[in-house]
């Protein structure tokens, strides 16, 4: 049996965590915190999904409320915006039997962190790198990481102003940085935390980034096989590993990058 050719509806959400087209900012945000997610489905009037909207999106328009450091962002709605009008549409989606290689190929090929799973035609659920995760689990993939990562690490001192580390995560145009202490990993600074610090008053942008920092990382050698960082990113609820050698920062494997693994790797 081909590995990765179970159908979605094994690994799928059973129930989608969805907003009407409607639905203000305030009240997206409260069902993302709700449910501890970092995107949901928009439905139209008749209950069929027209499209998505994600932390990125919702904040990507809000008016963040003024913020101190260590609290969380919060969003005010602005000029009336509601989830149609700042949705991601038409949404990317699978037939539940599918097999899970084909949706993984789908978020490998749009870039994309989930595809939704239509059942009778209708969409239903959502299947993520997450849940891909899961199935590499299950198939105990055994390649290391180190043919996985991304090399191209963007990364600052843990004493570094707030202000420099907006500045780099705009430059380079990526999701996080990692704070280095010297040559080893302390933790990131994402777009999560970039938000809650573009809120900050302007003077405190000085502070170190070691001050907005999260603290959820999780470090492993290079050799490690991916079926066990998939383990790790399931348990600890992270998005993202940071691979060591030597103990020093070598690269960083995320979710999108184990679900890479679904459509190529063979038994």
């Amino acid at each position: 049996m081909t590995w990765f050719s179970t159908p979605v509806r094994e690994y799928a959400s059973k129930k989608l965590i969805s907003v009407p087209e409607g639905a203000s900012l305030r009240e997206i945000e409260h069902v993302l915190d709700k449910h501890d997610v970092s995107a949901v489905a928009v439905v139209d009037g008749a209950g069929d999904t027209v499209g998505l909207v994600s932390m990125t999106d919702l904040l990507r328009v809000g008016k963040l409320e003024p913020a101190v450091l260590g609290a969380p962002v919060k969003v005010a709605d602005a000029d009336g915006h509601t989830a149609k009008d700042i949705m991601v549409a038409p949404v990317v989606a699978v037939d539940d039997d599918a097999p899970v290689r084909y949706a993984a190929a789908l978020m490998v090929g749009h870039h994309i962190h989930r595809v939704f799973v239509r059942r009778a035609g209708r969409i239903d659920a959502v299947i993520s790198t997450r849940d891909v995760a899961q199935a590499v689990v299950f198939h105990h993939v055994d390649t290391p990481i180190e043919r996985l990562l991304n090399r191209d690490v963007a990364s600052v001192e843990i004493g570094d102003s707030i202000a420099l580390a907006l500045d780099r995560l705009r430059e380079r145009d990526v999701r996080g940085l990692v704070v280095l202490d010297g040559a080893l990993p302390v933790g990131v600074f994402t777009q999560t935390e970039a938000l809650k610090a573009r809120a900050l008053p302007h003077d405190l942008l000085d502070s170190p980034v070691e001050q907005v920092m999260s603290y959820e990382t999780i470090c492993l050698d290079v050799k490690t096989p991916v079926y066990r960082a998939a383990g790790h990113l399931l348990a600890l609820r992270v998005r993202r590993i940071l691979a060591v050698e030597d103990r020093h920062l070598v690269g960083i494997l995320t979710g999108w990058d184990v679900a890479r693994v679904a459509t190529t790797e063979q038994p």
